[in-house]
C-alpha cells in the first residue's frame, strides 16, 4: 500500500507541478499582452498625435494660399493680355492642375501679385521715380504752353 501511496503522491505532485507551470505560463502570457495592448496603445496615441499636427499644419497652409487667392479673385477689375513662354505657361498649368487656382488667367494674376509682394521695395523706388518723371512732364508741358501764348497774353501776365 505504501507503494501505492507513493504512486498517488507522485502522480499529485506531478499534477501540481504541471498546474503550477500551466499557471505561470498562462500569467506570462496575459503578462506579455497586456505590454503589447499598452504598446499598441502608445503607437495608437503617437499616431493620433502626428496626424493631427500634419492636419492643423496643412490646414494652416491651405488656408494661407487661399486667402491669397482670394484677395486676387477679389481685387481684379482689370484686363490685361500678355504673351508668355512655354515655361511660365507650364508653371501656370500646375497651379490649375493643383486646384490652387480654377484657371490660368487666376494662376497668372495670383502670380503677378505674389511677384509684386515680394519686390515691394523695388516698386516702391520706381513708382517715387515716376512721380518725379510725371511731375517734371507736367512742368514741360506748361512751359511749351507759356510759349505757344500770344504776345499780348504774355504781356499781360508780366
Amino acid at each position: 500500500m505504501t507503494n501505492g501511496k507513493e504512486k498517488q503522491e507522485d502522480a499529485q505532485d506531478s499534477q501540481d507541478n504541471q498546474d503550477t507551470q500551466e499557471t505561470r505560463e498562462t500569467t506570462e502570457r496575459h503578462r506579455t499582452i497586456t505590454i503589447g495592448l499598452e504598446n499598441m496603445e502608445d503607437v495608437d496615441r503617437v499616431v493620433r498625435d502626428a496626424v493631427t499636427r500634419s492636419m492643423d499644419a496643412a490646414t494652416t497652409v491651405g488656408d494661407t494660399i487661399k486667402e491669397t487667392i482670394l484677395k486676387v479673385k477679389t481685387a481684379r477689375d482689370s484686363v490685361v493680355m500678355v504673351r508668355v513662354n512655354k515655361d511660365s505657361l507650364n508653371k501656370l498649368d500646375v497651379l490649375v492642375d493643383s486646384g490652387l487656382n480654377a484657371s490660368r488667367s487666376e494662376a497668372a494674376a495670383f502670380m503677378i501679385a505674389e511677384g509684386i509682394q515680394a519686390k515691394k521695395d523695388l516698386f516702391s523706388k520706381i513708382s517715387e521715380k515716376t512721380e518725379m518723371i510725371r511731375k517734371t512732364r507736367e512742368d514741360l508741358r506748361k512751359l511749351l504752353d507759356e510759349d505757344d501764348l500770344p504776345q499780348d497774353s504774355k504781356s499781360k501776365k508780366e
